[in-house]
């Protein structure tokens, strides 16, 4: 029985090649976009399910409402976690992972600039269950001065020799009071030993680095109201997390409390009573990659740099995209199987006289729907492995379909074929089996309803299609916004050095060499900006006691900053070397004059309770123009510069050049680094190449919904196109007669088209306000972003509207421009 069915088919299918090559493109087509997609969208949801025990490891990160300014920090202090553990009997063990400054190792004649080097504590590796090549992981970290590398590291380094008892040893680090435990810098400290070496992090792990050292070889913050270190714990099997939040609140009252009254002169609870909040929270660690943000409100600037993340809102996009593409091919199944139902009539009728019963109908066309999805899904695959390389290119990403790496990859392709043939199969089948033999001889029956459900498949298509177009043009033009628009300072011809502080003391040299060169305008020596990671403190305003902290970012610059990056001054001055009283000045922009909330602050003083080891009392002597020193996901928020003394690097030089001989002028910056960096590598780049990286995932996302929208208009045409041969060819008698009558060509081209037309009209109205809610939903990711214009409504429906009539047009025009009395000798 099978045979004959398969057998029926694969006529079916050969009869027919117009109607199967049409299906088969189309369903590859679907197929190839929803498994690349499936994909890409398995990988990000696989984020750190692969450690041990990842349904009980939960990341600590404080949540804050002070003076109505809400922020939620992922650094927490030094003392958290041993104070958890001691305090709260659901915490089984905790580690820290705390950041201490590039570093500059050597090993023999090889010597490479490392910064992706995180201090963790001995526990690290019983929180995460990373494998170990070489070393015991229970004592690995136990001591001062142990390192543990990764495979890669350990190749880069020593080859194929083993590592574990080698020593690397460190020509310079920054900043180097971190590097003891009482703040001195020896050199028992400048030499690191090897006691392990791990495989390379996962790259589904939402933190990894090179290089893990023992938290031990420095002097940890015990400060209670210090973010310094990332805070892990692992829950003991079955624990309330709920229950342990409500026991952070102990901690609060009893350890943060007392720093806070000596601080600000009132105790911890007057603060809190007075409508503030200061709290600690639990995050799942499975939920950190792609809900920090959406869901917990994690402020990206308080993260590592080399954690990744991402957004929820785009695994529901890329999910809608795919189920929508798989759709469109579906529908196209389905729309041209009703609308050869006549010429099948005449099958069943055949059938059904001769005794047939309905279900062995439907397992027929089941069967032929189940053939097609089988071939479809293979050439979808053959298109996958062509394709694939390319879209890891966009997404940035290693995907891959491995048949034979797990034991369940053949049967869901196998249960996929069968489920996108029956659910393409299903209508055609059910209702061509049901017509009534007396029916079929009789007249054309069901036409009607045949009629609707084509309209209704069409419809759908186009409005899938039209929204995937709203969504490629807003997300282009919220881009190219964004690369517009006046960040309050003149990115072009800028040029950094990322890890200027290995220059040390020589940076004033440095610079002033660099100005020799005419090409080169002005240099300034500033700390990081344009990346997560941004400094901030609560600053008191004229008084140092007090429980109204204004939250205030900060960065260190010298006097060369304002002309290097042309920001526009608008208040009192600049640093300036005729006033070494300066170096307790500050300089705030327009949003923290504001959040201070007096007419003329200039003059007044910010007070740093924190910062008891230096200066903490700033006098305001300028207010500059707000400029975006953050991605424009955030507002420009609070800020202070403070002066960098000359004879201290901090991590970045940017320097602003004429672009009349750039090659010379850059080989020059090149040559001048050599000679005072002593053969240390430079890291340099363009800003405005850095600013563009901080919408890498704006960009990805740009990138495939022009590809998959382009498909999905390519796959509803391709549909069309079949469903207009069909129609065209059913008029064709009708068509004989309205020319021997009279009609004119445009008239009859008119006639086959304003039903497709009516179609794509009323997709737009479904489409319109889909599309409005997604995409505005999606720009409220951006502090800065576009309005949505009617034009792109518009546009995009005109465009659906136009590939519409090009596809029925080709068929139309045949049509009209036939002979008619071939037209009138049909059937």
């Amino acid at each position: 029985m099978l045979k004959n069915y398969l057998l029926v088919a694969y006529r079916n299918l050969v009869r027919n090649k117009t109607f199967t090559i049409i299906n088969i493109a189309g369903l590859a087509v679907g197929v190839t976009c929803f498994i690349a997609l499936t994909l890409f969208i398995l990988n990000e949801l696989s984020y750190d399910r692969f450690y041990k025990n990842a349904g009980q490891i939960y990341r600590v990160y404080v949540k804050s409402n002070i003076n109505k300014n809400e922020s939620c920090n992922s650094k927490t202090p030094g003392p958290l976690g041993e104070t958890m553990l001691q305090n709260i009997p659901e915490v089984q063990t905790f580690t820290r992972i705390g950041y201490f400054g590039n570093y500059n190792f050597r090993y023999g004649e090889k010597t490479f600039t490392e910064n992706s080097i995180y201090a963790v504590d001995s526990t690290f590796f019983d929180v995460f269950s990373l494998q170990f090549l070489e070393g015991n992981p229970k004592t690995a970290l136990n001591r001062p001065n142990t390192l543990v590398i990764t495979e890669s590291s350990a190749r880069k380094y020593f080859g194929s020799v083993d590592p574990v008892g080698k020593t690397l040893v460190v020509n310079r680090a920054y900043p180097a009071d971190y590097l003891t435990r009482n703040g001195i810098y020896t050199d028992s400290c400048k030499q690191f030993f090897i006691t392990g070496v791990i495989k390379d992090f996962p790259a589904n792990s939402h933190f990894s680095c090179n290089f893990l050292t023992s938290i031990y070889t420095y002097q940890i913050n015990t400060a209670w109201l210090a973010g310094a270190y990332s805070t892990y714990v692992v829950l003991k099997d079955g624990a309330n997390p709920a229950a342990v939040e409500k026991k952070l609140v102990n901690i609060v009252y009893d350890y943060v409390g007392p720093q806070a009254e000596k601080l600000f002169g009132v105790s911890i609870k007057q603060i809190l009573q007075n409508g503030n909040q200061y709290s600690y929270r639990l995050q799942p660690l499975t939920s950190i990659y792609l809900r920090s943000i959406r869901d917990y409100g994690i402020d990206l600037n308080t993260e590592w740099g080399d954690i990744k993340s991402s957004d929820i809102s785009y695994i529901y996009i890329f999910s809608a995209v795919a189920v929508f593409i798989l759709l469109l091919a579906v529908i196209n199944f389905m729309n041209l199987a009703t609308a050869r139902s006549e010429k099948r009539a005449k099958e069943v009728g055949v059938r059904k006289t001769l005794g047939s019963s309905k279900m062995p109908l439907v397992l027929q066309f089941f069967t032929e729907a189940i053939l097609m999805s089988f071939i479809s899904v293979s050439a979808g695959l053959a298109l996958l492995e062509i394709i694939l390389p390319y879209f890891n290119g966009i997404v940035g990403k290693n995907l891959h379909l491995n048949f034979f790496g797990s034991f369940y990859t053949i049967p869901m392709l196998i249960l996929f074929v069968l489920i996108v043939g029956i659910v393409a199969g299903s209508y055609p089948a059910f209702y061509l089996s049901s017509f009534k033999p007396a029916d079929i001889l009789k007249t054309s029956s069901g036409k009607s309803r045949r009629g609707k459900l084509r309209s209704v498949l069409v419809i759908t298509q186009f409005a899938i299609s039209i929204i995937l177009l709203i969504g490629t043009v807003t997300i282009k033009d919220q881009l190219d916004y964004i690369q517009k628009k006046n960040l309050g300072f003149d990115k072009e011809n800028l040029v950094y050095i990322n890890n200027a502080s290995f220059l040390g003391s020589k940076i004033e040299p440095f610079k002033q060499e660099l100005l020799q060169n005419h090409n080169i305008i002005s240099a300034s020596n500033s700390s990081r900006m344009f990346v997560s990671g941004i400094p901030g403190s609560g600053y008191l305003f004229n008084q140092k006691t007090g429980f109204d902290p204004l939250s205030i970012q900060y960065v260190k610059a010298d006097y060369d900053f304002l002309k290097t990056y042309k920001i526009q001054l608008i208040k009192g001055r600049f640093f300036s070397k005729v006033f070494p009283s300066d170096s307790s000045a500050t300089v705030i922009n327009e949003a923290a004059a504001k959040l201070i909330g007096v007419s003329n602050p200039i003059g007044s003083y910010l007070f740093r309770p924190e910062g008891a080891s230096a200066e903490n009392t700033f006098k305001i002597i300028g207010i500059i123009k707000d400029f975006n020193y953050q991605s424009l996901h955030k507002k420009i928020g609070a800020l202070a510069i403070h002066l960098q003394p000359e004879n201290q690097s901090s991590n970045n030089i940017t320097i602003r050049i004429r672009t009349t001989d750039l090659k010379n002028t850059l080989n020059y910056i090149n040559r001048t680094w050599q000679n005072f960096s002593n053969g240390e590598r430079m890291n340099l780049g363009f800003l405005d190449k850095r600013l563009e990286q901080l919408y890498t995932s704006e960009q990805k996302t740009s990138e495939v919904a022009s590809v998959f929208s382009v498909l999905a208009i390519f796959i509803a045409c391709l549909g069309l196109f079949g469903l207009a041969a069909f129609v065209a060819e059913q008029r064709t008698k009708e068509i004989g007669m309205r020319k021997v009558l009279g009609a004119s060509v445009p008239e009859l081209i008119v006639l086959l088209s304003k039903e497709f037309t009516k179609w794509v009209i009323i997709a737009n109205i479904i489409a319109w306000p889909v599309a409005y809610y997604i995409m505005n939903n999606w720009l409220q990711n951006f502090a800065y972003r576009i309005d949505l214009s009617w034009w792109v409504f518009v546009l995009s429906g005109t465009i659906a509207l136009l590939i519409a009539l090009a596809t029925v047009s080709m068929h139309a025009i045949k049509a009209a421009t036939a002979n008619p009395v071939k037209s009138l000798r049909y059937e």
